[in-house]
């Protein structure tokens, strides 16, 4: 991130600055939800292989 943020600091002007930041943090709350939701689902089907064994014994 460092370096993104180096990079767009050198190269561009106020706005075109602005506008890269905003970017740059919607790709990286996009990236953090998609994580999220990968780790709900994950919990889910750990559950639900869980619920199954029980439900074999």
């Amino acid at each position: 991130m460092a370096v993104i943020v180096t990079r767009i600091r050198k190269t561009l002007a106020v706005q075109q600055r602005s506008a890269a930041f905003e970017r740059t943090n919607k790709i990286v709350a996009d990236a953090a939800d998609e994580e999220r939701h990968l780790r709900e689902e994950s919990e889910r089907l750990c559950k639900l292989r869980l619920a199954a064994l029980n439900a074999r014994e």
